[in-house]
């Protein structure tokens, strides 16, 4: 893709807030389930802003019950949330939440919520992993993965998405194999235009007109809101953000969940920023404009992605000296969610989202929208 300087310069800054923010996806489809109480209980004070709460909760519930792969999966996502209120630790602390999304996984095999979730965790780990020796070991571990959730649910289009992904970003003597990731490619534009559009663009060599080929797409798919954000961020990736809000106007438009372009609105002008003080002092009312119309958007977010948001317009109004608006927002931010995150990711849905439902969902991890 024709990224622009804006983009390479940030990328690897980014690489892992990105991959923090693509474990996180919006759940759609009810498994019907019936949950321990304590863990819908520590789920509620979690997304209320009093996550320690809920890992105490559900550590206390995992002790009468080292069996409860529910409390397992929710205590994963409750470390992560915490964790992202302190990123410096994340990498020391992933340990313990792959473990705990394992335990759930180990304790209930045939459930795809949580072996989604561990993909995902298996994937973040693999970045991790880039430049050491246990890079293949964390390779197959995550492809292996992410077949399985297949095996338990062989139309999950999302998952074929991210092995997609795997095979065509890992170099092959890493253990890459385009081949592979072609068949992948195949089967979703059998299935799903859509999809299969999402798809082909990830093997798409980067000198391509992805612009071209969105509104391509866009001409047979004019009401589908996930086609109008590809296409706008196809826009961002090549500089122009006046299409870009255009798409995702429409985007919105047609889903009104798809609210947190804004979000991605505010960050590109932070990226084109960068360590420019002078252009993020002239770009500053351009962010907190989009940040804002993300808070004041429907459906609402919930407290702990307003913090966050709320939390970046502290950093923001830090970083251009005023101190005063700084400790506002910072103030209002802790108290909405004293753990917010303060990763340059956004943090993903899949923290905040019933502990019940399937991830219908899809970001990249080698993007950073």
């Amino acid at each position: 893709m024709k990224t622009k300087s804006i983009f390479k310069r940030h990328f690897i800054v980014l690489s892992l807030s990105v991959a923090v923010a693509c474990m996180s996806f919006v759940f759609c489809s009810c498994t019907g389930q019936n949950l321990d109480k304590t863990v819908l209980q520590a789920y509620d004070l979690r997304i209320t802003g009093h996550a320690d709460s809920a890992q105490v909760l559900l550590e206390q519930a995992i002790a009468k019950d080292s069996t409860n792969s529910a409390a397992w999966f929710e205590l994963a996502r409750t470390k992560m949330h915490i964790v992202l209120g302190n990123p410096r630790k994340l990498i020391g602390e992933m340990t313990y939440i792959q473990q705990f999304a394992q335990n759930a996984v180990d304790n209930e095999p045939n459930n795809v919520i949580y072996q989604y979730y561990l993909a995902n965790v298996d994937f973040f780990n693999l970045y991790i992993a880039m430049r050491n020796e246990n890079f293949s070991a964390e390779f197959e571990k995550a492809v292996g993965t992410y077949r399985t959730v297949l095996d338990l649910k062989p139309d999950y289009h999302e998952a074929k998405l991210y092995l997609i992904e795997l095979y065509t970003m890992v170099p092959i003597e890493m253990g890459g194999d385009p081949a592979i990731a072609e068949e992948y490619v195949q089967e979703l534009e059998a299935a799903d235009v859509v999809f299969g559009a999402k798809a082909r663009e990830i093997v798409m060599p980067g000198d391509a007109d992805y612009i071209e080929f969105w509104k391509k797409i866009e001409e047979k798919q004019m009401n589908s809101a996930d086609v109008y954000e590809a296409l706008g961020n196809t826009y961002l990736y090549n500089e122009n953000i006046e299409e870009a809000a255009r798409a995702f106007e429409k985007a919105i438009s047609l889903n009104a969940e798809k609210n947190i372009l804004h979000i991605n609105m505010g960050k590109y002008y932070m990226m084109q920023a960068g360590r420019d003080l002078e252009l993020l002092v002239s770009l500053a009312p351009s962010i907190e404009n989009e940040f804002e119309i993300y808070l004041n958007s429907q459906p609402e977010p919930v407290n702990p992605l307003k913090a966050f948001v709320i939390g970046q317009l502290a950093m923001l109004n830090f970083r251009t000296g005023d101190k005063e608006a700084g400790d506002k927002f910072k103030e209002e931010a802790t108290l909405l969610d004293p753990n917010y995150s303060k990763a340059f990711g956004t943090p993903g849905q899949i923290l905040f989202d019933p502990p019940d439902e399937i991830s219908h969902a899809h970001a990249y991890f080698s993007r950073p929208f």
